[in-house]
This record gives structure tokens, C-alpha cells and sequence, in this order.
């Protein structure tokens, strides 16, 4: 499994996937800033009260909310937007560490949008279900880090790998393979959702995820 993050560090430097991470970047910017604009947008439009300081303190309260909330969001909505891209890094890294595999029968952009999304809800669902238990795991040490990277880590896995191999297998063979593989495909998971938490780090980590899945995903046996 770290033979897989080792492999995809190692292609970082293909101009190819250099590229999807900018075109990434770029695409979750304005994300970000048609969010912020229109979050903005609906408080100046609506939240209004009778009292004018109290009107000014929301607007003022709320604008600083807004953007704070876009930041927390960034490194998801990254993930959101290089879902897009992952049929292509998928591609890069296959062409280049496994050319006998050869052609793919690949899966739709707007699955793999689907998916980030549908990733993006569970992983705040459940994130917002386990806070208490976050909480409470504060006053044991490395509890609350342990439960999150755990909860965060199968998500992760799961996501990755079932567009790495969707690309390939039918959905039962996926079900099956995943099913025979836990233990590698949740540490891969783990370990992506660690790196995910490191500033600026976590800007590259959809990518460096995806290409390190599709490596652990041709050593994996059903």
C-alpha cells in the first residue's frame, strides 16, 4: 500500500497530471467563489429584521460565516471537481505503469460527478452523526483522530476504488473484490484522508489518492 503512494508521488512530475491538477484548482476556485457570491447574495437578499444594528451585525456575521465555511470547504470541493478528472488520471497512470492492460471501457463524466457528490453528503452526514462521539473521544488521547480517520478512511477507499474499478469490472465483481480486500483498501483510504488533513498538501491529495487506488488496485486478488 505505501509501495502505491511511493508509485504516485513518483509521477507527480508527469507534465500530464500536473496539468489535471491545475485545471482542478482552477475549476474549484470558481466553485468557491460562485458559492461565497451567491451565499452572499441570498443573505443581503433575505435576512432582514425591523432592527437596524441587529440587520447590520447578521449581514456583516453572516458574510464572515460564509467565507470561513467556503475555506472549510475547499479541500472537498477539490475532491468534488477531480472526480471529473479521474477517468483521465486514471488513464495517465495506467499508461504508464500498466500499458498491457490496454483499453478501458470507462465510465461517464457525469457518474463520476454523481459520485462525488453523493461522497460529499455522506462524508458530512456522517462526520455531523459522529461529532458527539468526537467530542466525547477528546478526553482520550488520539481517540477522536482515530475515530475520524477510520470513519473518513473506509468513505475514501470506497469511492476511490469503485471508480478505479468501475472502469473495468462489472459492479459485482467490484462489490466482490472489495469485499475480499478490506484491510488494504481501508488503510489506502486512511492514509489519503491523513495526507487530506495537511495544509496545502491536501490540495494534490484527490490526485495523488487516485493514482496511488489504481496502483493498490492491480495487487488486489478477489
Amino acid at each position: 500500500m505505501l509501495r502505491a503512494f511511493e508509485l504516485a508521488v513518483g509521477q507527480l512530475g508527469d507534465p500530464r497530471l500536473r496539468a489535471v491538477i491545475w485545471q482542478s484548482l482552477a475549476l474549484s476556485l470558481v466553485l468557491q467563489v460562485a458559492i461565497g457570491a451567491l451565499a452572499w447574495w441570498a443573505l443581503q437578499r433575505y435576512a432582514h429584521v425591523d432592527i437596524g444594528w441587529l440587520n447590520t451585525l447578521i449581514h456583516w456575521l453572516g458574510g464572515a460565516a460564509v467565507v470561513v465555511l467556503a475555506l472549510m470547504l475547499f479541500p472537498a470541493s477539490f475532491g468534488i471537481v477531480v472526480s471529473i478528472f479521474m477517468e483521465r488520471i486514471a488513464d495517465i497512470v495506467e499508461q504508464a505503469h500498466y500499458p498491457e492492460l490496454g483499453p478501458v471501457r470507462g465510465i461517464p463524466t457525469w457518474t463520476g460527478i454523481w459520485t462525488g457528490l453523493v461522497f460529499l453528503v455522506a462524508v458530512i452526514v456522517l462526520n455531523l452523526v459522529m461529532l458527539p462521539f468526537y467530542l466525547v473521544a477528546l478526553f482520550v488521547a488520539g481517540l477522536g483522530a482515530a475515530l475520524f480517520y477510520a470513519i473518513n478512511g473506509w468513505l475514501t477507499a470506497r469511492m476511490y476504488y469503485e471508480q478505479v474499478a468501475l472502469r473495468r469490472m462489472s459492479p459485482a465483481e467490484v462489490k466482490a473484490w472489495r469485499k475480499g480486500n478490506v484491510w488494504p483498501l481501508w488503510l489506502t483510504g486512511i492514509v489519503t484522508v491523513f495526507l487530506g488533513t495537511i495544509p496545502v498538501l491536501n490540495l494534490i491529495v484527490p490526485v495523488l489518492g487516485t493514482a496511488a487506488m489504481v496502483h493498490v488496485a492491480q495487487t488486489l486478488r478477489p
